[in-house]
């Protein structure tokens, strides 16, 4: 019973003393307050010693990964594309008339990313362009549930990403083709 009793006085006080000296979001640098230690991350030395080690110190806060938008060619506005038409094999894709697809290329941290909107779910990839070539990387896709139409043009769209694109701009219009089907796009 009296042990009971005990746990029941010191379990307030531990809480209590948890409460006052937990970390909070301001640090005042003072005695008793919380600082944020400097981290310190250890690599080998170029003579491969497993022993040989260099301390590196810096600071604990990180910085968000910058994105900037990337223009597709460098005639092209930098900005986001809905689609106009599309083909395949010579014949037109009417759902990509209706603005179905809507693209954009960024910049994160000196690597290219491609963002795609479909009528299905999202798709991203990183990119990698050479003159007027566009290269996909392991392409993502959203968590999309789509069946019937919207699932049949999802599939359609990421045939047509894993080849290369070769991209245009004439009169206001941003055209890729991958192999015997086109894509093309006005900006927004």
């Amino acid at each position: 019973m009296k042990r009971i009793r005990l746990w029941q006085c010191i379990i307030p006080y531990l809480l209590l003393s948890m409460l006052l000296t937990s970390c909070g979001d301001k640090m005042t640098g003072g005695p008793g307050t919380a600082e944020s230690a400097p981290t310190s991350t250890s690599s080998a030395s170029p003579d491969n010693s497993p022993w040989a080690t260099s301390s590196i110190l810096g600071s604990t806060s990180t910085s968000q990964p910058q994105e900037t938008c990337a223009a597709f060619l460098p005639s092209t506005p930098c900005s986001r594309y809905t689609s106009v038409s599309g083909t395949t094999g010579g014949e037109e894709l009417l759902w990509v008339a209706e603005g179905t697809i809507k693209v954009r290329l960024t910049s994160v941290e000196g690597t290219l990313q491609m963002a795609m909107k479909t009528d299905c779910s999202p798709i991203s990839a990183s990119a990698t362009i050479a003159g007027n070539a566009m290269t996909l990387g392991k392409i993502a896709t959203g968590a999309s549930g789509c069946i019937g139409t919207a699932g049949d043009h999802q599939a359609w769209i990421q045939e047509f990403l894993k080849r290369p694109i070769a991209m245009t701009y004439t009169q206001d219009i941003l055209t890729w083709q991958s192999g015997i089907d086109t894509l093309s796009f006005k900006s927004d």
